[in-house]
């Protein structure tokens, strides 16, 4: 099945690539989450008519994700967690409580838009990428520290 891609999605292509993917994968995947239409004759004349502006709107979103991002580097978060014994966490800080301290600054970012390779089970200071928008990445200071009892 063709289709024309409405936003990047991994390993397939970027916005207003028309790609030939299963029909599975298009059904399932691609149509609910509203990443891509069916690439049929009327689609791609409108797609041709609207080139111009669709990447317009794209430079416009990619410029005020760049700021975000720049705003989320230039910012530390600090989660408090009980500990065990040498600086050992009781538990873990995970991408989704990464995710809620940011919201509480005011960034809308998801757990998903959080990079952990493996949960933060010490206590200290780390160095968290977050994907703000296609291509555009922040890091953010995150301190974990003893939860005073």
């Amino acid at each position: 099945m063709e289709v024309i891609l409405k936003a990047e999605v991994p390993h397939l292509g970027k916005l207003l690539d028309v790609v030939q993917v299963k029909n599975g994968f298009a059904r399932n995947y691609l149509f609910p989450r509203n990443l891509a239409v069916t690439a049929t004759k009327q689609a791609k004349l409108s797609l041709e008519k609207n080139r111009a502006a669709m990447e317009a709107l794209f430079r416009k979103e990619l410029a005020a994700s760049e700021d975000i991002a720049t705003k989320i580097s230039a910012t530390e978060i600090t989660i408090e967690r009980s500990v065990v014994e040498n600086e050992r966490l009781y538990g873990s800080v995970s991408a989704t409580d990464i995710a809620a301290a940011l919201k509480a600054k005011g960034f809308n970012i998801a757990k998903r838009q959080v990079v952990l390779a493996e949960p933060i089970k010490q206590l200290g200071n780390y160095s968290v990428s977050v994907k703000v928008f296609s291509g555009v990445e922040a890091t953010v200071s995150v301190w974990v520290t003893n939860k005073a009892k």
